[in-house]
């Protein structure tokens, strides 16, 4: 079988959807499937990681000829944050006669143009979802609920761990509350941030880290309006100190407001750590509260609140991590994730070419 993914990611950051379709080209080229990459914005990492892997990485493709002979069977396109490749996913596919494949990732709130979004899903033979709560939503936009296939995505921590020198580098002596994403006021981050007298009051010793790419604008700007040594920023990190990150924290807070699954609420939960989410659509169906974290509103008061619950019980947090962990291993894998799919491309490809032979 040949697959052909198309996604422009997010260079020089990388997002949790550009991770997720790397890791599932990477799957199904172990699985034996001829696989390629359309992106024109992979950054060197990404693009070094495919061809490990056995993937080729090409330009997007501006047409498809309908005789070609290297042809693929499926096209599945990533990240309805750009709908643009969602409809050249469709085109190449129609123009080539084969099925065509849909995962959103990107939640409905950043979607920069909803009907494009929904046109490209309605008339996919597949939608990938996340959550309960974005199948609803599909469901309720008119996609057949047939096209509709729950999937759930594994951890990204390539890095080797070394929680002792991320600490000791940054002068990290006490508890440490982890924020680990782009840097944008839907993710929460200035939100943290105005929690931070709150946390202080109860937990003097505290530091904050925020790691990720500064994607707004005046991200500088919030940070210097809350200068302060117990926090720490930096932009972009290399797969060893976000690893290192982690593992060295004492608790993950990113109280996001439109997401559909972070990443990095499973990268928490390999590390052992609880996570404090905020209430996106489908966050319950997430983070299962008080069991792997805490849903606190995405207000610096709740947040804090939050904060100040997990380092007030050490006990608590310790066992919120384990549960965390307990159900990564048991239910968020990329093998789950990768046989699913692979399931759904047999089946469609089965019945085009069933649909072919029988002309």
């Amino acid at each position: 079988m040949r697959v052909r993914y198309v996604h422009r990611g997010y260079f020089p950051a990388r997002a949790g959807a550009e991770l997720m379709m790397q890791y599932l080209a990477e799957g199904m080229a172990r699985r034996g499937l001829d696989v390629r990459v359309h992106s024109g914005r992979m950054d060197d990492d990404s693009a070094r990681f495919m061809a490990g892997v056995g993937v080729r990485v090409e330009p997007v493709p501006r047409a498809a000829d309908p005789g070609d002979d290297d042809r693929p069977d499926l096209v599945h396109a990533f990240d309805a944050f750009h709908p643009e490749d969602l409809r050249t996913g469709l085109e190449l596919a129609r123009a080539w006669n084969v099925p065509f494949a849909v995962t959103p990732a990107s939640a409905a709130g950043v979607w920069p143009d909803r009907e494009a979004v929904l046109d490209a899903c309605r008339r996919a033979d597949a939608v990938f979802v996340l959550t309960a709560a974005e199948r609803d939503l599909m469901e309720a936009e008119g996609v057949p609920p047939g096209a509709l296939h729950m999937v759930t995505q594994g951890p990204h921590l390539p890095g080797v761990a070394d929680p002792e020198r991320f600490r000791r580098e940054r002068g990290i002596t006490g508890p440490m509350v982890l924020f680990l994403g782009r840097k944008m006021r839907s993710k929460g981050y200035t939100v943290l941030l105005e929690a931070a007298r709150s946390i202080w009051e109860r937990h003097p010793d505290t530091h904050l880290v925020f790691l990720g790419p500064r994607w707004d604008e005046d991200c500088l700007e919030q940070f210097a309006a809350h200068a302060d040594p117990r926090v720490i920023e930096d932009g972009l990190v290399d797969e060893d100190d976000k690893h290192s990150a982690l593992a060295a924290s004492d608790l993950v807070c990113l109280p996001s407001t439109v997401d559909v699954f972070p990443l990095v609420y499973a990268e928490a939960w390999a590390c052992a750590k609880p996570v404090i989410a905020s209430d996106f659509a489908g966050s319950a169906d997430v983070v299962r509260h008080g069991l792997d974290g805490l849903l606190a509103a995405a207000e610096p008061g709740p947040v804090a609140d939050a904060v100040c619950r997990l380092l007030d019980d050490p006990a608590e947090r310790i066992r919120m991590g384990r549960q965390g962990n307990e159900r990564l291993r048991r239910e968020l894998t990329w093998d789950a994730t990768t046989d699913r799919v692979h399931r759904v491309y047999s089946a469609l490809v089965s019945a085009q070419r069933h649909k072919e032979g029988a002309r």
